[in-house]
């Protein structure tokens, strides 16, 4: 089975193991990049379904994911080959399915003590967000017909929060991203000014700072959000490349972005790591 294409000569500029989705032999699967030796691993394997989004859990032994492997093999499930999902170990073993309602569960992030994911699904509507217990997996909804759809959840490092792209802003003929902010005790939302165009936020580990895809212009590039000022800048930007998927390491060092020449035309994704201090620093992983 091949593996993705590490960049040529690799240079390795930090420590520690990224989880990351390929299509490389076909539908999506999770991989992970020692960053230290460039090792390449393949935790998941199949020819028919999807394994996306990789996450890793607080202490560093489980990821989550999302898939729709329950609708394929021997004992496939009827029915549309929605997404669940599912953790398994950080070396692929035992893989568990966490949730079973029809409708695509998708984009799962850690709760801080390791006991719940938060995820999107259109399960009751076009998009809302919940909250699993891997113990159980009692669900509780979080939010309910979220206008646009609530998407690509974010928790923040002290459990108190949950940063989210959420359509809804009306321009034109389209729905445009912001990111908006839920708390979860009250369980009220609010956007973050000067979003527009905003999706896919990620915190800094100390909570103070949001990064997230901006796609007002083209190509798309990665903002950096002061949340005491609300500040706005640019943390990576590239002429031709189009940025995506920003996540912070847990050092609050580095991005971890997806790049490629195109957005939907082929859209041939590539890693690279951007340093959260300067923005011109940017060291491509694979290619």
């Amino acid at each position: 089975e091949p593996l993705p294409a590490l960049a040529q000569p690799y240079r390795a500029v930090t420590t520690g193991t990224l989880a990351f989705q390929s299509d490389v032999s076909g539908r999506p699967k999770i991989y992970t990049l020692d960053l230290a030796n460039g090792r390449v691993t393949a935790l998941t394997r199949g020819r028919d379904w999807r394994d996306e989004s990789p996450r890793w859990s607080p202490d560093g032994r489980v990821i989550a994911f999302a898939s729709n492997r329950a609708h394929y093999g021997p004992d496939a499930e009827s029915g549309t080959p929605d997404f669940d999902v599912y953790v398994m170990r950080a070396d692929g073993s035992d893989i568990r399915r966490v949730t079973r309602d029809p409708g695509n569960d998708v984009d799962p992030s850690w709760m801080p003590d390791g006991q719940s994911l938060i995820f999107s699904s259109d399960r009751e509507s076009r998009g809302d967000l919940y909250r699993v217990g891997l113990a159980d997996g009692r669900t509780e909804r979080l939010t309910h017909n979220f206008v646009g759809r609530a998407l690509m959840p974010a928790v923040s490092p002290d459990g108190r929060q949950v940063a989210f792209g959420g359509q809804t802003l009306r321009i034109g003929q389209f729905w445009s991203y912001q990111v908006h902010v839920l708390d979860l005790a009250s369980g009220e939302s609010r956007p973050l000014p000067s979003s527009g165009g905003a999706c896919w936020p990620s915190w800094s580990p100390d909570g103070r700072t949001l990064f997230n895809v901006q796609l007002d212009s083209e190509p798309s590039s990665i903002q950096r959000r002061d949340l005491a000022s609300g500040a706005v800048g640019t943390a990576h930007a590239h002429a031709t490349q189009w940025s995506y998927y920003p996540r912070v390491s847990p050092d609050g060092q580095w991005l971890v972005i997806a790049t490629s020449p195109e957005h939907h035309a082929g859209e041939d994704w590539d890693l690279a790591l951007v340093s959260t201090s300067d923005p011109n620093r940017r060291v491509t992983l694979t290619t």
